[in-house]
């Protein structure tokens, strides 16, 4: 196995780490240096650096001025010895194999490989964060974001433009080739930025689908979100003509997964109820007209451009008289997360139809009794009479 440096920025964040540095103790191979770089922290996170047995050599480095995510891991950089480099978030709880599966990708992959990338999971509640990246208009998002870690779309390793860098593995000849992050994106956007240029180098970025890491996220206090704004306009005015809009692609997966699971769905004449915010919702219909004709002219806007809740509650939002239509709907929202407080209006909705989508900006594609299971039943366990099933709107839906 070629020798690997594990590369661990760190600004604060110190009750994260024991859990981080036992999890890496169990990931890392034998061949393996460690390299910690505290990035003027506030509190004693060297300190909290155990001995990792496993390990060749662990270093530990301090910048005594904050010099960001992109100067910390290029100072790392500049010192490591291995032939294959992993940054890791110091936030992470590493599954087991997180850093092998991360390795034999790239030497499976060895010709074309640029980055590869872990799937990261929510520690709170198990659903995914993050199984790569999409381009959308002027607009980046984590695919199936909330979905559950274990559905067969989080579970295939893909290849994609981008995969964000709280995990990030490379060859040596891959990070000469695109050479040192990006200084001037200090903690923003310098994953996306090093993935891109890979991309125009020919290469392939892969999200490793075996790779499994936990991930706290954002857990540096405020200067996580330093120069954003600047770190922002220096990625767009950089990429902006020369990424490739791919949110469509995912979405594709999504709804052929779904077709494939129940093909009488591509027979229903949805209506689409529009309750998103995001500049991607001209993808997102172009794309559902692909397996539904004319699906566009089927639509009620009731975008929520005005809403600053992350909840929306649509007995409120949409008017009485939709909640007894007999079409099923799409529910188009920006998160489907925003639809679970919902459950009168889904178990009224149940009495009508039995089968109604959630289609999101993040390309996530589901059924509502995805979100809300229960179905109306008698005491006998027969259907509520009046309950429109798939059959139903299919046989009366004509050609």
């Amino acid at each position: 196995m070629p020798r690997v440096s594990v590369i661990v920025p760190i600004y604060n964040g110190v009750q994260h780490l024991a859990a981080f540095f036992e999890s890496l103790a169990a990931a890392l191979p034998h061949n393996a240096e460690v390299i910690v770089i505290d990035d003027a922290s506030t509190e004693p996170v060297l300190a909290a650096v155990p001995e990792i047995p496993k390990a060749e050599a662990v270093i530990c480095l301090r910048n005594e001025t904050n010099l960001g995510n992109a100067g910390a891991v290029n100072e790392a950089l500049s010192i490591a010895t291995g032939d294959i480099l992993i940054q890791l978030n110091s936030d992470l709880v590493l599954d087991e194999a997180c850093i092998s599966a991360m390795i034999t990708t790239i030497e499976e992959n060895r010709d074309d490989v640029g980055i590869v990338g872990a799937k990261l999971v929510y520690p709170t509640t198990g659903r995914c964060q993050s199984v790569g990246m999409a381009f959308g208009l002027h607009s980046k998002r984590h695919v199936f974001r909330h979905m559950p870690a274990g559905h067969p779309l989080c579970c295939q390793t893909r290849d994609v433009q981008i995969v964000t860098g709280a995990t990030a593995a490379m060859t040596r000849r891959v990070l000469e080739l695109l050479g040192p992050l990006d200084h001037e994106l200090f903690n923003h956007n310098l994953d996306l930025d090093h993935c891109l240029r890979a991309v125009e180098h020919g290469l392939r970025n892969i999200m490793c689908a075996d790779a499994v890491a936990y991930h706290w996220r954002n857990r540096s206090g405020v200067i996580r979100y330093a120069r954003v704004e600047a770190a922002e306009a220096a990625f767009w005015s950089k990429w902006s003509k020369r990424y490739r809009v791919d949110l469509a692609d995912f979405l594709r997966q999504a709804i052929d997964h779904i077709i494939s699971v129940d093909p009488r769905l591509q027979s229903i004449p949805f209506v689409i109820i529009d309750l998103s915010r995001g500049a991607n919702q001209a993808i997102v219909v172009r794309c559902l007209a692909e397996y539904w004709e004319d699906i566009a002219a089927r639509m009620h806007s009731f975008r929520q451009m005005s809403n600053d809740s992350d909840r929306l509650w649509l007995p409120l939002l949409l008017p009485n008289w939709l909640s007894h239509a007999p079409t099923p709907f799409i529910y188009l929202v920006d998160s489907h997360l925003e639809l679970e407080e919902n459950e009168m209006w889904f178990a009224r909705r149940r009495n009508i139809v039995t089968d109604e989508l959630i289609i999101d900006l993040s390309a996530s594609a589901l059924m509502t009794s995805d979100l809300f299971p229960q179905r109306p039943m008698r005491h006998g366990g027969e259907p509520v009479a009046g309950c429109v099933s798939v059959e139903d709107v299919v046989d009366t839906a004509g050609p």
